[in-house]
């Protein structure tokens, strides 16, 4: 499967933020990391078809969970197979964390400036709270994680989980109906580089949903548009 499908398939299937933000779809997400989308007009295409009912912004559901996971500062720094392990499993565990609130802070910190997927993310968070905008639940849980390190001590590899992911919700809009999100269960994978210092994360993916091939992955993150 290729980098550009694996990239499509963990925004559709793992992260699910497929919804319109009132102004980001997944295309614009996508072709925005690439250079290709100009984001005022797929902000102004995306508001304009937004049909979604108004509601009352009292009843809406409160962001959760507000707080998350302490920063692996000593795994960050700890040149090992351990250490980039723990570094892969944190981003996953605080990913909820940081929709729920928009901290990116802990994001920052252990994600390459490189990895494509992983800024996708740090900016839709940023833009659904600079709209007022959260998400609810969407917990990931890691239930088992394996690193590939090259080198000895390792400068670099690849970090295999099996994940579940909880339904969310997500308020793009606080005027605006909510969106349900179908939650996700599979495996991914993690590049995780030392980079001098530290460890940070270069790219992810996800190799299979369910217990599926690459090929299943995909199926599932259409179904999940």
């Amino acid at each position: 499967m290729s980098r550009r499908m694996q990239q499509i398939i963990i925004i559709v299937a793992a992260i699910a933020l497929v919804i319109p933000f009132g102004a980001v779809g997944l295309a614009q997400v996508f072709g925005r990391s690439n250079g290709t989308t100009d984001a005022s007009s797929a902000t102004a295409s995306a508001t304009a078809q937004d049909t979604r009912p108004a509601v009352d912004p009292s009843s809406q559901p409160s962001p959760s969970p507000t707080s998350g996971p302490k920063v692996p500062t000593s795994a960050m720094t700890d040149q090992s197979d351990d250490g980039a392990t723990s570094v892969g499993t944190y981003l996953l565990e605080s990913y909820a964390y940081m929709m729920a609130t928009g901290d990116t802070d802990g994001w920052m910190k252990v994600v390459d400036s490189n990895c494509e997927v992983c800024t996708s993310f740090l900016s839709n968070a940023t833009q659904l709270h600079e709209q007022d905008g959260y998400q609810v639940g969407g917990e990931f849980t890691v239930k088992s994680a394996s690193f590939d390190g090259a080198g000895d001590p390792p400068t670099s590899g690849t970090l295999t989980l099996e994940v579940t992911q909880k339904d969310a919700t997500i308020v793009d809009d606080p005027n605006k109906q909510a969106q349900d999100v179908d939650g996700f269960s599979g495996e991914m994978q993690m590049k995780l580089n030392w980079d001098g210092k530290q460890w940070k994360v270069g790219d992810m993916s996800i190799t299979g949903a369910d217990g599926a091939s690459g090929t299943g992955a995909s199926d599932a993150g259409g179904a999940a548009g």
